[in-house]
């Protein structure tokens, strides 16, 4: 199979890799990275109802997920609907084939959501700290194993490997580090312990939980450990 591009398409970088998806060509280029320098540091904390947390130890910038967390739950429950469906039905057949391509135009329609919404979200982020360093914390491993079952399906479908690779590209840096219990240990006095969405510590310090997450994350990510 020979792919001609249109005259005057240059392509950015060296070929790495071409992909056929379902009437779609995907053309992967390996670019050559720019020496950058931040001189603003963040701490960034990702999660799902507040997709992105960040602060610089002077403000702070919170986005709200509930669209992308809405996004990824309806196309779930489609997905199950047409998986449903086609279960009786003969594989190969007419129908089978018809839902088939129903399936694959409803996931490559969520899949561009959701990268519209991700784009979006490192974009405020961006305009808000440019040309800014950040420290992210990792992406959930096991925490799916210890919740519910619609809390498990949410927390294993977020997009946060998608947002650190665009943080990376639209930032100086984003670097990641361990983020255990940073949402649970006061800023301020060091107290451990659990809160809902707004920390409240018995110090007199207040502030949204995913604020104090960024702010413990940024000091883990200068100093090395939290204070």
């Amino acid at each position: 199979l020979s792919i001609r591009l249109p005259k005057g398409v240059v392509l950015p970088g060296r070929l790495m890799e071409v992909r056929l998806d379902y009437g779609c060509i995907e053309i992967i280029c390996q670019i050559g990275e720019e020496p950058r320098s931040g001189s603003t540091v963040i701490g960034v904390d990702l999660g799902v109802n507040t997709v992105i947390a960040a602060t610089d130890g002077e403000k702070a910038i919170l986005v709200s997920g509930r669209e992308i967390k809405a996004t990824i739950q309806l196309r779930n429950k489609r997905l199950a609907e047409i998986t449903a469906k086609q279960a009786h039905k003969t594989k190969g057949s007419r129908r089978h084939k018809r839902l088939q391509r129903r399936k694959h135009r409803m996931c490559a329609t969520a899949k561009n959501k959701l990268r519209d919404l991700c784009h979006k979200a490192t974009r405020q982020v961006a305009c808000a700290f440019p040309n800014a360093q950040a420290y992210v914390g990792k992406p959930f491993n096991n925490a799916a194993q210890k919740m519910g079952r619609r809390q498990a399906q949410t927390v294993s479908s977020a997009c946060n490997r998608k947002i650190i690779s665009l943080l990376n590209y639209k930032l100086a840096a984003c670097i990641k580090v361990e983020e255990a219990y940073t949402s649970q240990t006061c800023p301020v006095c060091g107290e451990r312990s659990k809160h809902r969405r707004t920390y409240r510590c018995q110090c007199g310090f207040v502030a949204p939980r995913d604020v104090v997450g960024s702010t413990n994350i940024r000091t883990i990510g200068i100093e090395g450990a939290m204070r």
